[in-house]
Order: structure tokens, then sequence, then C-alpha cells
């Protein structure tokens, strides 16, 4: 089952249960950033490339509406541009994008007023940029710099696959239907978030 682009791509995957959090950050470097964020990083790219096989793939991006307001954009250099410029100055550039939409980036966002469209651009992405995606979700809750004002998820669309690193603490991998994730699930089992492990084994194990 395929992943169709738009304003409502994720609506399949939020109400998927084939679904695997995995934890990023094993909590043994509290307190030392860069090594927690290393072992984040690394530990995201592996997850990644084991969904998403294939040498090129699909980013969906979103670019926060107002750069200039988000709390450190002086010292980030946030002031002027847009999310996608600041983007492309880190190495992916959108501008000729697969498609581009308004739209929620989450799904609660969608019962409160006060949340604002984020505009998202589908990209075809190598690896290399796939990576400064990753870098940029890793990075955003511990300072890591250099970073663009986006969120960012790669996905496979024919098979139905979206990876999202949403911080160093975590990633979470779903697919529209199981047997795309089953062999991760046995592979990477040992790295699966154990808050989360009785969920998954009712799932990937019935």
């Amino acid at each position: 089952m395929t992943l169709q682009l738009g304003p409502d791509w994720q609506n399949e995957l939020w109400v998927s249960p084939f679904s695997l959090r995995f934890e990023l950050s094993d909590g043994e470097h509290v307190g030392r950033q860069v090594t927690k964020f290393i072992n984040s990083f690394e530990r995201a790219r592996a997850l990644a490339r084991l969904a998403l096989p294939g040498e090129r793939i699909v980013g969906i991006i979103a670019g926060f509406p107002e750069p200039s307001l988000m709390a450190g954009a002086e010292w980030r250099e946030w002031t002027t541009g847009t999310a996608f410029d600041h983007l492309t100055n880190l190495g992916v550039p959108s501008d000729a994008c697969l498609a581009s939409w308004t739209g929620y980036w989450w799904h609660c966002d969608i019962d409160d007023p006060e949340m604002e469209l984020w505009e998202q651009r589908a990209v075809m992405l190598s690896w290399e940029q796939a990576d400064i995606l990753l870098w940029n979700q890793v990075g955003q809750d511990l300072g890591i710099a250099p970073r663009a004002p986006v969120q960012a998820k790669l996905v496979d669309l024919e098979r139905g696959i979206c990876v999202n690193a949403y911080d160093d603490r975590g990633m979470d991998i779903t697919a529209i239907e199981r047997a795309p994730l089953e062999a991760l699930y046995a592979e990477r089992n040992d790295w699966l978030l154990d808050y989360d492990r009785a969920r998954m084994a009712a799932v990937f194990e019935a």
C-alpha cells in the first residue's frame, strides 16, 4: 500500500498499529551531550538504512513559518530567510520538489485552533542529504549546530513506510502494513524502547 503526497499523507500512518519505537539514546551519557548526540545519530542512521534499503529516498520536510521568531534565532542566524533557505545552506535544497502543500505536522494539531499550517515539501534525497536531515532531527533539543528550522521524515512511498527521528531520544518507524517491518522488528529487537515492548509484541508476535 502506497503513501500519497499531499496534506493527508500521514493519515493512514497516524492510525496504523504497525509502528516500531526505537531508543536512540541509552541513557548512559547523561551530561555528556557530544557523546549522547553521536550515539543517537549513528543509531538513527543505521535504523534508517535498514528500514529504507534503496539508494534514494523521499524526505517530507516541513518548514517553520517564521524562523526569526524562534528561540535562539539570532545566534543561529535565522533572523532572515525562510526555513527552506536555511536548509539549503545545510546542503538539502528543496526548490525542485516532487510536490508541496500546507498541512499539520503532528496529529494533535488538527484539534488546536491556534496551530499554524506548515509548508511541506516532498524532496528526492541522496543518503548524504538524508543524513543531514537526521542530524537536524537528532540535534534539535541538544543545541547542536548547524541546524535548520525544519521538521523532516524519511519515507518509502511505494512500501508505505515512514522513518521519524523525533529527537535524540527516539525514532518511530511506521508502516501501513505489517510485512515491511517484520524483519526490522526481529533484527533490532534489542534497540526497541522497553516501555512500548508489550504493545509492539502484541502486533508483531501475534
